[in-house]
């Protein structure tokens, strides 16, 4: 089995039930150094953490050969209802005994011998490498949320809004022709949570003001404004000022001080 792709997959497991990289190792009864070993790939997922992973509603089938389980309620069900006893430790056939009974959580011997997943950018849905991006996006949302708000969006919130924008049941169901989309959606998010009154400032509270009005004065040509709209389009994916998070916005404020003194 690819260690990489089933990384990948329980961090997108992770991310999708809500939970944080802390909150999910507490849950598991593991450390998060442990976690982040397996969500980068650099240990091998072992059957306990699996069978105590799909209590929390993760989809080790998905996790372990990339389908969906189709009685994953039932096994969430019927797992949670006593403590867990792991059967055998091979991640190749995972059983769970309960109640005297032998419930198959997944049994990925036939899966991956006869099935072959592989996202291909371009195609589709979104790629693993976009995947990867808006994790870091949804994080970046999650993380100022939490600090600028009284009452944050969780994990679970923000892609969950992500998936409504995008009218999808889960974000690796995106397409790769509404990438720019979604991204667009959660640079948007950052701006309006920078451009809050709480949001840490450089200079006092206008430091943003002062920013957009430099920006609008030596961008009033219609030359000059589109090579400042084609500059926040290519590296920010942002077609606003207000869009913009503080570092963004330094960014293009620099940018343009740097085109008007090279014109002088």
């Amino acid at each position: 089995m690819d260690r990489e792709k089933i990384a990948l997959r329980l961090t997108e497991e992770r991310a999708k039930i809500g939970f944080s990289q802390a909150d999910f190792a507490r849950k598991l009864d593991i450390s998060r150094e442990g976690l982040r070993l397996y969500e980068t790939g650099q240990r091998e997922i072992g059957a306990e953490f699996l069978a105590r992973a799909v209590t929390l509603g993760v989809d080790v089938q998905y996790i372990l050969c990339g389908m969906r389980s189709t009685n994953l309620a039932k096994v969430e069900q019927a797992v949670g209802a006593a403590p867990l006893q792991v059967i055998n430790g091979g991640v190749s056939g995972v059983g769970i005994a309960h109640s005297g009974a032998n419930i198959s959580v997944v049994n990925t011997q036939r899966h991956v011998t006869r099935t072959t997943v592989k996202t291909v950018p371009g195609e589709t849905h979104i790629s693993d490498e976009q995947k990867v991006a808006l994790q870091g996006l949804v994080k970046d949302v999650v993380d100022a949320e939490q600090k600028l708000k009284q009452k944050p969006k969780s994990y679970q919130a923000v892609w969950g809004a992500l998936n409504a924008h995008c009218k999808v049941s889960q974000y690796a169901l995106i397409a790769s022709a509404d990438f720019e989309k979604a991204q667009k959606y959660l640079n948007q998010w950052m701006g309006r949570l920078h451009s809050m009154a709480t949001a840490p400032v450089k200079d006092g509270d206008t430091w943003r003001k002062r920013h957009y009005a430099y920006i609008k004065i030596n961008s009033k040509s219609p030359e000059d404004a589109a090579v400042v709209s084609q500059y926040m389009i290519k590296n920010f994916k942002a077609t606003s000022l207000t869009e913009l998070s503080n570092d963004q916005l330094d960014k293009v404020y620099r940018y343009v001080a740097g085109r008007r003194s090279t014109k002088k």
